[in-house]
């Protein structure tokens, strides 16, 4: 073999691990590229979980509303004809005191206890506490601390201001 041509094997062969150095790389660039594509994916499906559990969220909340709504209704229906058509004067009288705590409850006004729970939203481990009570306890526990709330911040101004942060954190960790 004679010098140009070993040359040239040289060349062809420096050539092709060259072209085999950057095949290698555009490969390990593709693998890259996939993994990253898939983690975009990933965080993209994450979001859109997300976004669905707070639509169902807020669609239980709404039927929990129109729920309550109709229960009020009728027990004020069933409490309008007590009141009406019995000649027992108890009945009479405890259909107008739960007219009277219907229409303080839709009024938002603090009820007892409200100050109790209040107290304990404050200076209590809220989160373990209520993690010891069923959903509805909790749910009558917030609503509590929330109505306190709400007429500690009429009190100073702040009718605007919602819930306090963290108060429903069950309803967070779905």
């Amino acid at each position: 073999m004679t010098q140009p041509e070993r040359q040239e094997a040289m060349t062809e062969r420096s050539t092709e691990a060259a072209l085999r150095a950057r095949l290698l790389l555009a490969q390990r660039h593709a693998h890259t590229t996939d993994a990253e594509r898939a983690e975009a994916d990933a965080r993209f499906h994450q979001a859109q979980a997300a976004l669905e559990r707070a639509n169902a969220r807020e669609a239980r909340t709404h039927a929990d509303a129109v729920n309550a709504h109709t229960a009020v209704a009728e027990v004020r229906r069933l409490c309008d004809l007590t009141i009406s058509s019995s000649v027992r004067v108890q009945a009479v009288a405890q259909a107008r005191d739960t007219l009277a705590v219907i229409d303080s409850c839709m009024a938002g006004e603090t009820v007892p206890g409200d100050g109790a729970w209040g107290t304990v939203w404050l200076h209590g481990n809220w989160r373990y506490l209520t993690s010891q009570m069923t959903t509805a306890e909790r749910e009558a526990a917030a609503d509590a601390v929330a109505r306190w709330n709400a007429a500690l911040n009429a009190d100073d101004g702040n009718v605007e201001e919602g819930e306090p942060d963290g108060l429903r954190w069950w309803r967070d960790d779905r």
